[in-house]
């Protein structure tokens, strides 16, 4: 998804200078993306907006990012039909496609591609002058999606504890003996056999190899697709029958299967990934590194007075508030990397200090897509804190060039903040991660 750029200056010059103040405090939050600081300032900026359509952009999105779906698509229903001549034609083309992914984050497959469909008819009986390929591309993915049967979960009315591993990663297999930190696991069935699940917060959906996927009895669909990650690589979309996890049956389950020679990923700890999508039908998940278990609880944990540190975005991946030096710090929550990373971005603003007191080091690295050798910075030991509650990481990491992975966020918080902890929270309903020491 492009980012999203509002451009805002013009609508704002002939307004009175208080109003000017509220109406730029807005648009400055949402041309910086800062869904945070907008979910905690709008409503006390609320009646002070003199631009209409801040007004309804702001709800539209703060509902789309903090899990307010019904509300979402209303409100960009209404931005796009009031307010295009204002906004111009790319925001339009961009907020019809966050609303589709909003009705497809829940599954909403086929509605999501009648949104998009709707919207690429319509361009084009108006003019052939328009690049459509983006929407185009959403419109075939939502297609292929469209033919999976919603997954569901079955679950008793009681908390669910299950035994948890933090597996040392070990590459020695592939020629590097580096440290590189822990995989969290626990054991699932999948149609009745046993195996061992990596619980990944940055992974949409089911994970897994296309061999996984043909041993497990998983059904693919026959349409090649396109799978980001540290680079591009093909894959399938497919469903398993029935995931079981303590005494809970995903059901319908949907995955997405590579072929990679190498799955340079969390794979090389586990058989397979289990991702948010099972993670947001629990609605929680709480985890007890030091004693070696994770629980699914019946009744979720209540909102912090800290409130809300995390958010969903529209394609099903979480970002945290985090401070680092007293910094305030938007970072992809990936329980799948095991080592916190820091992005380009994050290089640029610091990068005296980090050649100063950090290390630089070459090591095989990589992900879905791309595997190679990379040198990346390695940090002394820090401070993260987030919810009110700071965590001593042993070590860190800086990537100092461009990924696609990081951007264009301040980093990746991995594993190793909830490893360090006695207790961490994870509330997909209220979103927030509370982590107990």
């Amino acid at each position: 998804m492009r980012k999203i750029i509002f451009l805002l200056l013009a609508c704002l010059c002939t307004l009175t200078a208080g109003a000017q103040s509220a109406d730029e405090r807005v648009g400055a939050l949402l041309n910086s993306a800062d869904w945070f600081a907008l979910e905690r300032e709008y409503p006390a900026l609320k009646d002070s907006v003199q631009t209409p359509f801040l007004c309804v952009m702001a709800e539209a999105l703060a509902a789309v990012y903090f899990g307010r779906d019904d509300e979402a698509v209303v409100m960009i229903d209404s931005l796009v039909r009031n307010y295009q001549d204002d906004i111009g034609f790319d925001n339009t083309m961009n907020m019809v496609l966050v609303q589709a992914q909003t009705e497809a984050r829940r599954q909403r497959y086929a509605r999501a591609a009648e949104i998009v469909g709707n919207f690429v008819n319509q361009v084009k009986a108006q003019t052939d002058q328009v690049d459509l390929s983006q929407p185009e591309a959403a419109l075939r993915m939502y297609g292929i999606r469209s033919k999976l049967p919603p997954s569901t979960l079955e679950r008793p009315a009681r908390d669910v504890a299950v035994s948890a591993e933090f597996r040392k990663i070990d590459l020695t297999a592939l020629g590097d003996t580096a440290v590189r930190g822990f995989t969290l696991c626990i054991p699932a069935s999948v149609n009745g056999r046993p195996y061992q699940a990596v619980l990944d917060t940055g992974c949409p959906t089911t994970f897994c190899s296309l061999d996984f996927a043909r041993k497990a009895g998983a059904r693919l669909q026959p349409d090649t697709i396109d799978v980001n990650g540290a680079g591009k690589t093909h894959g399938f979309f497919g469903v398993i029958d029935s995931i079981c996890v303590g005494g809970m049956t995903f059901r319908n389950a949907e995955v997405i299967c590579v072929d990679d020679e190498i799955v340079m990923d969390s794979l090389l700890q586990g058989d397979f990934v289990i991702g948010l999508d099972f993670m947001r039908h629990c609605g929680e998940v709480q985890v007890y590194p030091k004693e070696g278990r994770v629980v699914f609880p019946y009744k979720p944990t209540p909102l912090p007075e800290t409130g809300r540190n995390i958010y969903l975005t529209e394609s099903n991946g979480l970002r945290i508030e985090a401070y680092v030096g007293g910094e305030r710090l938007r970072m992809m929550f990936d329980t799948g990397n095991s080592t916190t990373t820091f992005s380009g971005s994050y290089y640029a603003r610091h990068k005296q200090d980090v050649d100063n007191t950090g290390t630089r080091i070459t090591r095989l690295s990589g992900g879905i897509g791309k595997v190679g050798m990379k040198t990346i910075i390695e940090l002394p030991p820090l401070t993260i804190a987030t919810g009110g509650t700071s965590v001593r990481l042993g070590r860190a990491c800086v990537d100092s060039e461009s990924n696609q992975t990081l951007a264009p966020d301040d980093g990746n918080a991995g594993l190793d903040v909830i490893r360090a902890c006695r207790k961490a929270t994870l509330n997909l309903k209220d979103l927030f991660l509370k982590l107990e020491e």
